[in-house]
């Protein structure tokens, strides 16, 4: 009588260790539109840095020629000044954008920086423990201040700290104030990704092999629920430079004043003074950062002579802001893309 033949044990390959980010990007190469956006935000951190070495001594105040000033004699671009001078501050914009760049760089970096710290932590971590006390303190917050508009809701607070102690208000109060109004809109999608990763099969197997809820947060939802915060990073720029630019232009737009001097029988003419608001967290109208010059630019290039012609007063402030927005967003898209394809 013969046995049943017997069957040869299988063999559990083990499986091999994690590809390198080397190997990942060999594999996968980033796309065209990564490789775009990584190269012009290079741009801006080269000019920033080279903006710091050679506007050292002078970093916070933008020289200002007197004969640039009265808007009769308007100097467009050339040679010796590629993007136009704008009357009114009396500067030259090309150095005015070099030398804004690294305060805006800066400012971006810290509002965003904190945005992101905390609603996507907070967010993840809601979404993960759903129905937990700190889910419902989430959702309560992120309920209540996401129906206010953003712009409004830090203008408010920061005038508000303005008016309390105006000595102790400027830019990096400013950064954490919108830093801090941002993040629930970053909380309330990365919530919802975490709340579905949470009950995916790899983490409910994760879960059953006795997995602690910290490896199983670091490990499956953190990574899994990047997506949304990639997605509003380059939305939460915006705003930041619509106050930027909203705060010089109603200041200024709304009530022009007279020539600064010249002949007696001059006719009075409509003269944009460039000022700031009490509550404005720039220190002067001399600060150079781009929103402020896009504020000053669009009234002195609409408002007085009124000729669409002087284009260049907020043409090149604008496309300062558009070009880094789309940058990283370009930069933010292809992470995404890569990491999609990456799986």
């Amino acid at each position: 009588m013969t046995g049943v033949p017997k069957t040869p044990p299988t063999k559990v390959l083990a499986s091999g260790p994690r590809p390198t980010l080397r190997e990942r990007w060999a594999r996968r190469p980033p796309g065209l539109g990564f490789l775009v956006g990584a190269g012009l935000l290079a741009a801006y951190v080269v000019a920033g840095l080279s903006a710091l070495i050679i506007f050292r001594g002078s970093l916070t105040e933008i020289p200002v020629n007197p004969t640039w000033v009265n808007p009769s004699t308007i100097i467009g671009p050339s040679w010796d000044h590629p993007f136009g001078v704008l009357p009114g501050l009396g500067i030259d914009l090309f150095q005015a954008i070099w030398q804004a760049t690294p305060w805006d760089l800066g400012i971006v970096g810290g509002i965003i920086g904190i945005d992101v710290t905390i609603g996507f932590l907070l967010g993840a971590v809601a979404g993960y423990r759903e129905g937990s006390v700190l889910d419902a303190v989430v959702t309560f917050v992120v309920d209540s201040l996401g129906s206010i508009p953003t712009f409004f809701f830090v203008i408010i607070v920061f005038a508000g700290l303005a008016t309390v102690a105006p000595s102790r208000v400027g830019i990096p109060v400013f950064v954490g104030v919108f830093g801090l109004v941002l993040w629930p809109t970053m909380a309330r999608t990365v919530r919802d990704r975490a709340r579905g990763v949470a009950h995916e099969p790899f983490v409910e197997a994760s879960r059953a092999s006795g997995a602690s809820s910290r490896h199983i947060l670091v490990r499956h939802i953190l990574p899994n629920s990047l997506g949304p915060v990639l997605a509003q990073i380059p939305l939460d720029i915006a705003p930041i430079f619509f106050v930027l630019a909203a705060f010089p232009w109603y200041f200024n737009c709304a009530a022009p004043g007279p020539p600064p001097g010249g002949p007696p029988n001059l006719p009075p003419v409509p003269y944009l003074v460039p000022a700031l608001p009490a509550f404005s967290p720039l220190p002067s109208p001399s600060f150079p950062e781009w929103g402020f010059l896009l504020g000053v630019g669009t009234c002195e290039g609409l408002s007085y002579p009124g000729q669409p012609a002087h284009f260049w007063m907020f043409l090149f402030p604008l496309l300062a802001i558009l070009v880094f927005a789309l940058a990283v967003g370009f930069v933010c898209d292809g992470i995404e893309r890569w990491r999609r394809l990456d799986r």
